[in-house]
């Protein structure tokens, strides 16, 4: 179902790779949509087209929502230890954490998100 046709649109501009499988193919749409909503354009957005157009292929990172809660998992843990870093290896959650204002009252929960 696509009311909007906005999917329809999409699936025309995203080139096909051969072989992709529905799954592959839905997650880069939702991709896609995400960028769309966080750049605030849509599929209808003229000068959004041929800029889209322009871009060649751009490599992204596939996350599963699966993949996105274990994040969440990893950052709530990291946040409950007291930011140890033994639970951020990287130093990827320290530096998120770093640039990120904190606002008051905010619960640990939506400070992982």
């Amino acid at each position: 179902e696509d009311p909007t046709g906005d999917f329809t649109k999409i699936d025309q501009m995203l080139p096909k790779k051969k072989g992709q499988k529905p799954e592959e193919r839905a997650r880069e749409m939702e991709s896609a949509l995400d960028w769309m909503r966080t750049h605030d354009v849509t599929p209808d957005d003229e000068e959004f087209i041929d800029e889209f157009e322009k871009l060649g292929s751009i490599p992204m990172t596939r996350r599963s929502p699966e993949d996105r809660k274990n994040e969440t998992d990893d950052i709530m843990n990291w946040l409950r230890n007291g930011k140890s870093d033994s639970e951020d290896p990287t130093g990827d959650f320290t530096r998120i954490d770093q640039m990120l204002p904190k606002k008051k009252g905010q619960k640990p929960k939506d400070r992982a998100r």
